[in-house]
């Protein structure tokens, strides 16, 4: 099935990639990402997800997920800023006034990011919010709490805080970076994602305009939207697979060395059975992400219908479960692989082709691979 993708995306998206990938290896190896950020902002990305009903471009699912695949392919860290902010420029319909929404608007039109912030530390899971709202006399609120791993806060203009107010209800904000008493720290120390710029968000008595603050729950919170959140992750682990894939191609077709066992040919690239194992990644990478755009479609189809039938949002969960999982499985296989097809040579620290296998490994332990299979498991097994 073709979708319809508007070529101007798909070009600033892979001007942004080609940016990018002439520092990653830098930033991969000083942890030192200002630079890949400020691409990233004059880029024109950061406005797609704006409706076309409010003069913005509209971007599809399809087309979002097009350019997350395609930055991931050069630096997977940078692309995951996309994530929140794609997801919350859709949620700022949700505030409570037109100023607020168009200070939003201007902003996302103007190059600045958004950010988030909900998963905390001490609890029984990362949703166990200690956060805390609470309501003021002129119903604005004071925010205070932390929070672990703020999603692309390093280098953000707004991040979005979820938490819970003074009666235990969930609820969602929007506050900017510069909002005193708000500090983030940037000590995220994880093996890969390195460019995600997601620190350590603290939180002391932040006031709150009641405008910036809406309630949270599956009633505010569509199926589709909540779906569109995680394919965004499955399109990251697509790139990073195709980025694996063309690094260790460039890597055998660059040698001119072949193991003594294989001397009667002339190059690797004549090894039947190096070409059986790059063939077979090369199927697996197109296969998902063919998959990965159908499952974009669906969703594009259930954010287009109103009050969307259980069928078609059932299609919405089914599509992101398989493509979820087989993108990890994916991603880490073929990051891991290329290291077999050229040898030792491939282990130099110089080539960082380590950085592969760091950001899929990383990234994929988002979402537990096993219970995506098993939520599959159980539907096909129960219908």
């Amino acid at each position: 099935m073709s979708h319809t993708i508007n070529p101007e995306f798909i070009a600033l998206a892979e001007a942004t990639r080609d940016a990018l990938a002439n520092i990653a290896l830098d930033g991969d190896e000083s942890g030192e990402y200002a630079a890949a950020r400020e691409i990233l902002e004059n880029s024109g990305l950061l406005a797609l997800r704006i409706p076309a009903a409010l003069g913005g471009p509209g971007a599809s699912q399809v087309e979002i997920t097009e350019v997350f695949r395609i930055l991931a392919q050069a630096d997977p860290g940078i692309a995951q800023l996309l994530q929140p902010h794609y997801g919350f420029t859709d949620a700022v319909v949700m505030l409570g006034s037109d100023e607020a929404r168009e200070r939003l608007y201007a902003d996302i039109r103007a190059g600045k990011r958004i950010a988030n912030a909900a998963a905390e530390r001490g609890g029984r899971h990362a949703a166990d919010f200690s956060t805390v709202f609470t309501r003021q006399e002129d119903g604005s609120y004071l925010a205070s709490g932390q929070k672990f791993y703020a999603t692309g806060s390093l280098g953000a203009a707004w991040i979005t805080v979820m938490a819970v107010d003074g009666e235990g209800s969930v609820i969602m904000s929007f506050i900017p970076t510069d909002a005193p008493g708000l500090e983030i720290i940037d000590d995220w120390s994880g093996m890969g994602q390195r460019g995600s710029g997601s620190g350590t968000l603290r939180l002391s008595e932040v006031a709150v305009p009641a405008d910036f603050v809406f309630a949270w729950s599956p009633a505010t919170r569509p199926t589709a939207w909540a779906e569109a959140g995680r394919l965004a992750h499955a399109a990251i682990d697509v790139g990073i697979a195709e980025g694996a894939l063309r690094f260790g191609v460039a890597s055998v077709r660059a040698s001119n060395r072949v193991p003594f066992e294989l001397a009667q040919y002339a190059s690797l690239v004549e090894d039947p059975i190096l070409r059986f194992q790059v063939g077979k990644e090369s199927a697996a990478v197109r296969a998902v992400a063919a998959l990965l755009r159908e499952t974009a479609a669906v969703i594009d189809r259930a954010e287009a219908t109103p009050d969307a039938p259980e069928s078609l949002l059932t299609e919405v969960r089914e599509g992101l479960l398989a493509t979820k999982a087989l993108s990890a499985d994916v991603s880490n296989r073929v990051a891991t692989e290329l290291f077999s097809w050229t040898g030792a040579r491939t282990a130099d620290r110089s080539l960082r082709a380590d950085r592969f296998w760091r950001n899929a490994r990383t990234h994929t332990l988002h979402d537990p691979v096993r219970l995506r299979y098993a939520d599959l498991g159980q539907i096909e097994l129960n219908r």
